[in-house]
């Protein structure tokens, strides 16, 4: 029966769930929200429920967000959230008689309790076997480096609320951190610039669309003006500002300051010979909070590394997820449950 199996990867992330199947990619990318009523009922799941936030009915309908730095926060949530997922992306009656391989990445710094508890969410939303990879091993997997080879490759993941870093060699991870920056944490601080500045309130959706279509984190890599329509602080009013985007660089760059200072405490650890291949190889950086334009440069003028960022880093660790899955026989899949 072990041959009938479906290998499917599971990215449970703060901001987002993606699911990708054996053959058919990534078919799963949602917000990870769900909208639920006091008692419990689940009213909305992802997208749809992202659709509620804010919005106000005839019953009070809380959105919640299940996972919250790498960890999940509500248990129950959860395997709700999984599940229906899971159900969406195989559309297989078969999938509740043979339950599928899930793969599932994890931060450096997950503790056993956070492990054990993803993977009993996991087994309750319809997994078989579950695996588990370092999130930053799954990204190199994802951006097509080979992390087989006995150089060193340095690869940043940056997710929604946590960053990665680590040292890869020989299939594994030689020195490795996380840093609690992320991208949200690029949101916030435009919410608090707009505040701040122009006692301007911005909602999540227009903070993370700002962050992606108009500011930078490195001076003059976007330079054209912007406009944005939001209330005012006080007195609850409509208001309209253009805003240049090198307004909110130090803003941006204050913050993701703690990544290169991960990035230096990684490459302390390292050994030498190590240190010497990823000067002359770069960094990649994988995950969506990488795609604020001129993190790369950033980087690059704080390290003085060659930095660059992996294509569609949002499905680095998903994918690689999958592609190590496929990797494993199913001897071997036998041999990492008995472990």
């Amino acid at each position: 029966m072990g041959a009938l199996r479906q290998n499917v990867a599971v990215d449970l992330g703060s901001s987002g769930i993606r699911i990708a199947l054996e053959k058919k990619g990534v078919l799963i990318d949602e917000p990870s929200l769900v909208a639920v009523r006091p008692g419990g009922e689940v009213v909305a799941i992802g997208g749809k429920a992202r659709i509620l936030e804010g919005k106000t009915g005839e019953e009070e309908v809380n959105i919640i967000r299940p996972v919250k730095k790498g960890t999940i926060s509500d248990y129950t949530v959860t395997v709700n959230m999984v599940g229906y997922f899971l159900d969406e992306a195989i559309r297989n009656p078969v999938r509740r008689l043979i339950k599928p391989d899930v793969i599932t990445p994890v931060h450096c710094d997950i503790t056993n309790v956070g492990r054990r508890a993803t993977e009993r969410a996991l087994r309750e939303a319809g997994a078989g076997r579950i695996f588990f990879v370092e999130s930053p091993l799954a990204a190199a997997v994802g951006a097509n480096l080979d992390v087989s080879a006995p150089n060193g490759k340095m690869v940043v993941s940056i997710g929604a609320d946590i960053t990665d870093i680590a040292v890869i060699s020989y299939d594994g991870i030689v020195a490795a951190t996380s840093v609690n920056v992320g991208g949200r944490s690029f949101d916030e601080a435009v919410k608090t610039y707009f505040r701040r500045e122009y006692n301007m309130v911005l909602g999540d959706r227009t903070a993370e669309k700002i962050k992606n279509e108009n500011v930078c984190v490195y001076r003059d890599v976007r330079v054209q003006p912007f406009d944005v329509s939001a209330f005012e602080l006080s007195g609850r009013l409509p208001q309209d500002k253009q805003v240049r985007p090198e307004e909110m660089v130090k803003q941006l760059s204050d913050v993701a300051l703690p990544i290169v200072e991960g990035i230096s405490k990684v490459l302390e650890k390292t050994p030498p010979e190590l240190v010497s291949d990823i000067y002359q190889r770069g960094i990649v950086l994988t995950g969506g909070g990488a795609r604020l334009a001129g993190l790369d440069i950033f980087i690059s003028k704080g390290t003085g590394i060659d930095t660059v960022l992996a294509d569609d880093p949002q499905y680095c660790v998903v994918n690689g997820c999958m592609k190590i899955l496929n990797s494993l026989s199913n001897e071997k899949k036998n041999e990492l449950m008995n472990d």
